[in-house]
């Protein structure tokens, strides 16, 4: 007899089971069906705990319904399964002779062992005549003390919900083109026809093993430990099956058939439109909603909210610390599976199904400091693609949160950069929240990787509906953020991708929203604007023939120099790769905080510019055409996009660029009179010279400029420079004065919402189960060697 799942996957090789399963279907289905009866029968014992070859005999029959079903689900060689008739169909059942339908038998049989007395649950007490017992497992959501369990009930739970998983895993044998379309009947039966009771004591269990603190006393856990803590093991499994039964929607149904989902390969940008966010869809054939779902968005107590957001900040802080600890190369442990990507997918599932949790962390006091978490894993994992998937799971949070006017304010609370490595801090004391969320946004957009095409669009509607609410963002910020105006403005990078307009669109908004509501509040990003104002100006008169001519003539230019070095060419990626160094800088992208001048072109003229120092032979213009024909060349599908005059049209003319032109006109005048009066200032004046104690002082101490009021700035910084003066009438009722009257064009404070497209869900359902799978690999490999079709396995030899 086996004495564990490695004996049982060992002994029953893939081959083996595809040989019985195409050549002898009728034995196949007997061996599943003689397997299932004897796990009944075992069961129903009343004596589990007390016999342990009982208990040994039915752990052997979970272990290979989880070794066959995976080959009930996979596609043959003709192309067809054997689901339907192995799992659906109804026969009669072995030694009774009544018809059965073995998958929901099946499924019921393994919600039971879940629960079941003396095997994953303590023994009954005296008196208790029953052997399925649904209760909670752990102390949290719905429970307030735990049951106690012994390791051999962990050790069972683990066991069981591998297989529950294993029933479940049908969707990893569909292709990502019908995932929507195609019902997974096993979690069908488990989420919409089940009784509520099961489904709430599951629910709790799951959740409370999930975030339950598995504490290690004074133990150092060492690395190279390769024993498995099934305490561990259950906790990633418990987390797995919450994912796929909240995860699960019921496809939409037409006169009871189930809508074509050929046409779901529409671009995620679609699913930016004002509509609700994981909506559920639900089949006619039940008329009911995933219950799961549904007490998950009845929780509402404060207590059960504190319990959720404590312990997965725990389970953020916890890697974030080991992450920044000197013995994090000791103290990893392969074993400890609950990573941030597991945590993150659960507070995202948690916030999209709960609306009173989402106020909850708006409101609650460390809001900002797991919105600064969450920053720090986005910075932390761009750079690999095997962490991509919680980089986009964390920008669908952080817009989900966005679309909270609340929150939005909150980030303009001063930023504490103490919490991040010292490769990720910003040489600026005055940043707040908003200006590290757009300087980690603009690290990401520039970075021209190509597996973070699809978190573009979530970072900058993060940045637009923030936008409302900006105030005093630095001049760092600003003008990174025009430099990524410069750039996505560009003719040719506009019509390299028909989704760039809609980023522009996102970017444009940002200075409406800024210009009407919050120009005095933001002097830095509005003198930024008027030095970018040829950009405005640019877009305001976008010719296509133009355009095309400047996008064939960068992809020549590129075709003849490969070798040259600009943002996203393979040395550049290699550099950064060796760079190790996260911070939202992009070399030659990067401003000069020095000069002030920002990425773009300055409005002043040359009189009203002076002598100002040569910005040296890397010019303002070389750099932006190089990260323009980067960006492009990197993110553009050669041929794929033909734009045409009626696709112009479709979005120019909407563009609300005449009053933010209008707005920088006025200003643009009152600046370079600043400007001039500044520089005849300054050739008027005697020189003066500094004492020797003063110089002395200005050579050990850094160059303040920036942020010195300009009344105590020093005379001959405020003569050389006339930015501390624009600045300071940028930020006074003044410049409100000489605004033009903008009251007809007033857009409305509304956010965009965010919606699930069918494309996000195969994206999220596809994340999901390649985690599932991965886990399996090891130490036996569930799925290993099965012809999955919603991913693609790459092997690393």
């Amino acid at each position: 007899m086996p004495d564990s799942p490695h004996d049982v996957f060992s002994l029953v090789t893939p081959a083996d089971i595809r040989r019985i399963r195409d050549t002898a279907q009728e034995n196949f289905i007997k061996l599943m069906d003689k397997v299932f009866d004897r796990l009944l029968v075992l069961k129903a014992s009343r004596d589990l705990a007390k016999n342990p070859t009982n208990t040994k005999q039915l752990l052997n029959c979970v272990r290979v319904l989880a070794r066959l079903i995976p080959f009930v689900y996979e596609t043959r060689s003709d192309g067809s399964t054997i689901e339907d008739i192995v799992l659906w169909t109804q026969r009669p059942r072995p030694g009774s002779g009544a018809d059965y339908s073995l998958g929901k038998q099946l499924v019921s049989a393994t919600i039971d062992l879940l629960f079941t007395s003396g095997f994953t649950v303590p023994q009954a007490t005296v008196g208790e005549d029953t052997v399925v017992r649904y209760t909670i497992w752990e102390n949290g959501v719905g429970q307030t003390s735990s049951l106690g369990s012994s390791k051999e009930n962990v050790a069972n739970r683990v066991e069981v919900l591998r297989l529950l998983l294993v029933l479940c895993c049908k969707t990893m044998y569909v292709p990502p083109a019908r995932s929507v379309a195609i019902a997974n009947r096993a979690l069908h039966t488990i989420a919409y026809n089940a009784n509520k009771k099961m489904v709430l004591c599951l629910l709790c269990s799951l959740i409370n093993t999930s975030l339950k603190e598995h504490s290690q006393g004074w133990a150092i856990p060492y690395r190279n430990s390769t024993a498995i803590n099934p305490a561990d093991e259950l906790t990633l499994h418990a987390m797995q099956a919450l994912f796929i039964m909240l995860e699960y929607q019921t496809p939409a149904t037409k006169g009871g058939k189930a809508s074509d989902a050929g046409s779901d390969a529409t671009s995620a940008e679609e699913a930016n439109a004002n509509t609700p966010s994981m909506v559920l869809i639900t089949g006619t054939e039940t008329g009911t909603q995933n219950l799961f779902r549904v007490f998950v968005s009845k929780l509402h107590r404060q207590q059960e909210f504190d319990y959720l957001t404590s312990n997965i900040m725990r389970l953020l802080e916890e890697t974030m610390r080991s992450n920044l600890s000197i013995l994090a190369s000791v103290t990893k442990q392969p074993t400890r599976h609950v990573m941030p990507q597991e945590a993150t997918i659960l507070l995202w599932l948690l916030l999209e199904n709960n609306s009173l949790f989402k106020e909850y962390v708006v409101d609650h006091n460390r809001s900002l400091r797991l919105f600064s978490v969450l920053l720090y894993f986005m910075l932390n994992g761009y750079t690999d693609p095997a962490q991509s998937g919680m980089v986009r799971t964390i920008s669908h949070i952080l817009h989900y949160l966005s679309e909270d006017g609340q929150f939005a304010t909150r980030l303009m609370q001063p930023f504490d950069q103490s919490i991040l490595p010292s490769t990720m801090r910003i040489v600026d004391a005055s940043l707040t929240h908003a200006d590290f969320m757009i300087n980690t946004a603009f690290t990401l957009l520039c970075s021209s990787k190509s597996y973070l095409v699809p978190v573009y669009s979530n970072l900058l509607l993060l940045v637009r509906n923030v936008s409302p609410y900006l105030t005093q963002i630095s001049q760092l910020t600003a003008d990174k953020l025009i430099s990524l105006f410069d750039i996505i403005s560009s003719p040719a990078f506009v019509i390299s991708e028909p989704y760039h307009v809609r980023w522009l669109i996102y970017l444009i908004e940002v200075f409406d929203y800024v210009v009407h509501y919050r120009a005095s509040d933001n002097p830095h990003l509005m003198y930024s604007m008027v030095k970018a104002r040829s950009c405005f100006v640019r877009l305001k008169a976008f010719d296509l023939d133009k355009a095309k001519g400047e996008l064939a003539a960068l992809r020549e230019k590129k075709s003849k120099t490969d070798a040259t070095r600009t943002i996203g060419s393979p040395g550049a990626q290699a550099d950064a790769a060796a760079s190790v160094t996260p911070v939202p800088s992009l070399g030659t992208l990067k401003p000069d905080d020095n000069s002030g001048e920002g990425a773009s072109s300055p409005a002043l003229s040359d009189k009203a510019r002076g002598k100002r120092p040569d910005p040296g032979p890397a010019s303002t213009s070389d750099t932006q055409e190089q990260a323009t024909t980067s960006t492009v060349l990197k993110q553009a599908a050669t041929g794929q996009f033909q734009p045409s005059t009626e696709w112009v049209f479709s979005w120019l003319p909407d563009l609300p660029l005449d009053p933010i032109i209008a707005v920088l006109d006025a200003l643009s005048v009152h600046v370079d009179q600043i400007s001039e009066d500044v520089q005849r200032s300054a050739e008027l004046a005697p020189p003066t010279e500094p004492t020797h104690g003063e110089s002395g002082k200005s050579n050990l101490q850094p160059d303040q400029s920036d942020v010195k009021p300009a009344d105590q700035a020093d005379s001959t910084e405020a003569i050389a420079d006339p930015t501390l003066a624009i600045i300071h009438w940028l930020s006074s009722d003044a410049m409100a004065s000489a605004m033009p009257d903008l009251e007809d064009s007033m857009p409305e404070i509304r956010p965009r919402l965010q919606g699930m497209s069918p494309a996000l869900v195969v994206w999220f359902r596809s994340l999901l189960w390649s985690m599932i799978y991965t886990s399996g690999v090891k130490p036996f490999g569930i799925w290993k060697n099965t012809h999955v079709r919603l991913f693609v396995i790459k092997s690393t030899h």
